[in-house]
C-alpha cells in the first residue's frame, strides 16, 4: 500500500505568512508603544523627613544653665556677682549670640527676674520655675497657651488614647526661640494628588465639567443642556 499524497491548500503559505506578520506587527507595537499608558494622577511626591519626624525643631536647656569656656554655669552665679539695673539700653557684654526680635517685647527683664536669675518673672512679687516656659508665655499669650492645653497648638507625641501610653505635649520652647518666636518661611508639604481629584495639570475646568475622572462616563451620558440669561 502506498502512502498518496495529500494536496495541498491553495492559499496556505499566505496565511501562514499573515498570521507571522500580524504577530510580528503586535511584538513591534509592544516595543515601540506608539500609545504609552499615562496615568490620571501625578506620582506621589517625596515628603522633607522634617515634616513627619516626631522629633521637635529645637532642643532648649531646660535648667538655668549656660555654658562659657567650657564650663557651665547656673545663671545666678554670675548675676549673683554683678547685678543688673532693672532698665537698661547698654550693649551686652555676655549672650551676644542672641538676637531679640519679639516684637515689642525688647526687654530681658519681662521675662528673666531680676533678683533670681534661675527663676523666670510672672509679676514683681511672684516667679516662675525655668523649666515651665508655657506659663511664661502664657503672661502674654493667653489665647495660644488656651490652645497649646487642649492640644490645638504646639505638637503632642505619644497616645491619644491614654490606655496604651503616657501622652507627651512639647513645650514652647522646643519649637520656638524664646527671643525670635517666629518661624522662618518653609517650603510646603506637598498636597494631595488622587485619581478621584483628576489630572491636576489639565487646562482649567470649563463652566459645567467635573474634575472627577471617574465620573466623566456618566457626564457624557447627561444630556447637554442650554445656560441662558447672564452668568453668575
Amino acid at each position: 500500500m502506498t502512502n498518496t499524497p495529500q494536496p495541498r491548500t491553495p492559499g496556505g503559505g499566505v496565511g501562514v505568512l499573515l498570521v507571522v506578520l500580524v504577530w510580528g506587527g503586535l511584538a513591534g507595537l509592544f516595543v515601540v508603544d506608539p500609545w504609552p499608558y499615562r496615568k490620571p494622577y501625578a506620582e506621589a511626591a517625596l515628603v522633607s523627613r522634617q515634616m513627619i519626624d516626631a522629633a521637635t525643631v529645637r532642643t532648649p536647656t531646660l535648667n538655668p544653665v549656660v555654658s562659657i569656656a567650657g564650663f557651665s554655669y547656673q545663671c545666678a552665679e554670675c548675676h549673683g556677682l554683678f547685678p543688673s539695673r532693672p532698665e537698661s539700653d547698654r550693649l551686652l557684654f555676655q549672650h551676644r549670640h542672641i538676637v531679640l526680635d519679639h516684637g515689642i517685647n525688647k526687654r530681658c527683664l519681662n521675662c528673666h527676674n531680676l533678683e533670681d536669675r534661675n527663676t523666670f518673672s510672672a509679676n514683681r512679687t511672684q516667679t516662675l520655675p525655668y523649666d515651665q516656659p508655657q506659663l511664661l508665655c502664657a503672661k502674654c499669650h493667653g489665647p495660644v497657651y488656651q490652645d497649646w492645653l487642649h492640644g490645638v497648638h504646639g505638637r503632642t507625641n505619644g497616645f491619644w488614647d491614654r490606655s496604651r501610653g503616657p501622652l507627651d505635649r512639647r513645650q514652647c520652647t522646643e519649637c520656638h526661640d524664646p527671643h525670635a518666636p517666629a518661624f522662618a518661611s518653609m517650603a510646603p508639604a506637598p498636597g494631595p494628588n488622587t485619581l478621584r481629584m483628576g489630572d491636576q495639570n489639565r487646562e482649567p475646568l470649563q463652566h459645567g465639567e467635573s474634575g472627577n475622572p471617574l465620573s466623566i462616563y456618566s457626564q457624557r451620558m447627561e444630556p447637554s443642556t442650554t445656560h441662558s440669561g447672564p452668568d453668575h
